[in-house]
């Protein structure tokens, strides 16, 4: 299938902002923002409320894109808990606008949804497991791939878990969070004991790509090494150069958060990797990264 008009939703965010710069010259990309601009060459971007359903299929009918590549959430699942009424709309009420308009339009809808729809206790993560998710966002996102299943079966479910790249999109990622603090020479605080499958925000929206390709199906975009936050903190270290002094051990018992923390959300990915899905090793990935801040001056 060939995609050439993409409507997609959580542009100026950060895998939003990534597709962008990657794709931009590959799709006609019509890119809709919350509140913060899109800085990104050759995508016409538009200023909507998602939750709007009015406004929503106003912006649908007059772009009529060839498919939509649905990355908007609300996504920090401490907000999450603390405001799910506001989860609630932008995480499953607009996702289930957008795939009824896609359902009617009869083309391609793919939903970003996450690895914290599982609960951490029987990692690795197959597509074939039940969510059992351990916080509001979780939850939400667990719901909203359900309704749009029932609602659109065509639609692809991609599950993804936490990602790392380029700063582009406007607020920082965790790779660029870890950076800024070391460059400063501050301690840092990580986590031994909470595991996730990361992956570049690159390598995931190649997956994207392929995955749409692959329509009413569920797919995990996981990197291949189930790895700490800690661990993660010392390729950061040994690839950009920071004293390793400076990382600290800790655990998820240490901090008091409003959201539950799964410990073990690593994902298989055998299923992506079935359709031609190839992630890079996390350190090759960084190098990759640190060339690309380095000629863009980021």
């Amino acid at each position: 299938m060939l995609m050439k008009r993409i409507l997609l939703t959580g542009a100026s965010g950060f895998l939003g902002g990534n597709f962008c710069h990657l794709y931009s010259n590959q799709f006609e990309i019509h890119a809709i923002y919350a509140s913060h601009t899109i800085a990104s060459k050759n995508v016409k971007a538009y200023q909507l409320d998602i939750t709007d359903e009015v406004s929503l299929n106003t912006y649908f009918q007059k772009i009529k894109p060839d498919a939509v590549i649905h990355l908007a959430a609300y996504s920090d699942p401490n907000q999450c808990e603390l405001h799910p009424e506001i989860s609630e709309k932008i995480n499953i009420e607009a996702s289930e606008n957008l795939a009824l308009l896609c359902k009617e339009a009869k083309i391609p809808m793919l939903f970003s949804s996450t690895d914290l729809v599982f609960d951490g206790k029987n990692a690795p993560y197959s597509e074939a497991d039940i969510p059992a998710p351990v916080n509001v966002y979780g939850l939400h996102k667990s719901i909203a791939e359900h309704s749009i299943h029932d609602i659109y079966p065509q639609a692809t479910i991609c599950r993804l878990p936490l990602m790392f790249g380029a700063p582009f999109g406007y607020k920082p990622n965790y790779l660029q969070q870890i950076i800024k603090k070391l460059a400063s020479g501050e301690q840092l605080n990580l986590f031994t004991d909470e595991y996730r499958s990361m992956a570049s925000a690159r390598d995931v929206c190649a997956g994207l790509i392929l995955c749409m390709e692959n329509q009413g199906q569920i797919f995990h975009l996981g990197g291949d090494v189930r790895i700490s936050r800690y661990d993660f903190g010392k390729m950061v270290c040994e690839v950009f150069g920071f004293d390793k002094n400076l990382l600290l051990k800790s655990k998820q018992k240490d901090v008091k958060m409003p959201a539950a923390r799964p410990k073990d959300v690593s994902m298989n990915n055998v299923k992506a990797k079935g359709i031609g899905w190839e992630p890079g090793a996390i350190k090759g990935e960084l190098r990759s990264i640190k060339k690309e801040m380095a000629q863009s001056g980021k």
